[in-house]
């Protein structure tokens, strides 16, 4: 698999868009502390008023500015970063929590499974989107700027909720992936042999799932950038809404799907502004178009290897063949088989 991915332009063109937003994100947080340039009203050189905010592209600015005077185009390389670490982090805790819980119970009687199935098959119908906006909204609405606690404890908090709805899903997949494992001939023949259940998950079950885990990632990385944009159209940006006059809500951080979500609001106005929102959504449609395509690309080298390796193991009936033309009846021959 690894082989077939490096060779693969098409993977190494995901790696390095990725890549590339977040080296200039985190450029912008090493050399400019963060900031984004902020424009309220334009003058020309000898002082002469010509616009006020927002503001069209213009050479300066590549993508204009919003209605508080943001550059556009800052606020986009400041929430690369944002939004595609909240993602990797969610996906790579959901994964790590549901091996952890999931393996250990795949090795217990298949009653246990089936309690289980029917405890957590509930979680799988209502909508995560909708449980964490009512688990959260309460939390994460502020009125005083003053209140609002630090950003490293609404992040911590909010990563939390987002991993502990995801989990079922997962650990009930994990599990049925390992009881599957766990029917075929050789892990028979491990339990047979006295394998303990750490032995043979570390020698016979890792090696099938770790391919695997990858496209989960990905899958799992997809499906929290689709809850953040849910949560951002109901009006629950990520780290906290502020509430502003007149019911009006804006973001606390430059993160992509908030941005999204608060430019959606303000497209009753009636200027250019009315297409201020296609900046983020053209920003998240390319983050999900390229996730997708590394996903497929993943799951095309699990694909190309899995047909290597069922090709180069040879079956039953070719090994029987090979016992049947020995030049010497004690000479060694290969039986092992497809599994």
């Amino acid at each position: 698999m690894r082989r077939v991915l490096l060779r693969d332009p098409v993977f190494w063109m995901c790696l390095l868009f990725f890549g590339t937003l977040l080296i200039l994100s985190f450029a912008n947080s090493v050399f400019r502390d963060g900031q984004v340039d902020q424009i309220q009203n334009l003058y020309s050189k000898d002082g002469t008023f010509i616009a006020t905010s927002p503001l069209e592209p213009s050479a300066e600015r590549w993508l204009g500015t919003d209605r508080s005077g943001n550059d556009l185009f800052q606020v986009m390389i400041e929430g690369a970063k944002w939004t595609i670490g909240i993602c990797v982090s969610i996906a790579f805790a959901r994964i790590a929590l549901a091996l952890l819980i999931g393996i250990p119970l795949a090795f217990r009687k298949k009653r246990l499974y089936t309690v289980l199935r029917l405890l957590l098959d509930g979680f799988l119908i209502i909508p995560i989107s909708l449980i964490a906006l009512f688990v959260l909204l309460p939390a994460f609405q502020f009125i005083d700027p003053a209140q609002i606690p630090s950003t490293l404890s609404r992040v911590f908090l909010e990563i939390s909720v987002l991993t502990l709805l995801g989990l079922p899903a997962l650990v009930l997949y994990f599990i049925g992936e390992t009881r599957q494992l766990l029917a075929q001939e050789f892990m028979l023949v491990a339990r047979t042999l006295g394998g303990r259940p750490d032995y043979q998950f570390r020698i016979h079950i890792w090696p099938h799932l770790l391919p695997t885990l990858t496209i989960v990632f990905m899958q799992q990385f997809v499906q929290t950038l689709m809850v953040l944009i849910h949560l951002s159209l109901f009006g629950l940006f990520f780290g906290g809404t502020l509430v502003l006059f007149e019911g009006n809500a804006a973001p606390t951080i430059f993160e992509w799907a908030s941005q999204f979500g608060y430019y959606f609001f303000q497209f009753t106005a009636v200027s250019w502004i009315n297409h201020l929102f296609l900046v983020p959504a053209i920003a998240l449609a390319l983050l999900v178009f390229f996730a997708n395509l590394l996903t497929s690309r993943l799951e095309r080298a699990y694909r190309l290897r899995r047909q290597q390796i069922s090709s180069s193991t040879p079956s039953l009936a070719e090994a029987e063949a090979a016992t049947a033309h020995l030049s010497h009846p004690f000479d060694p021959v290969d039986i092992s088989i497809k599994s």
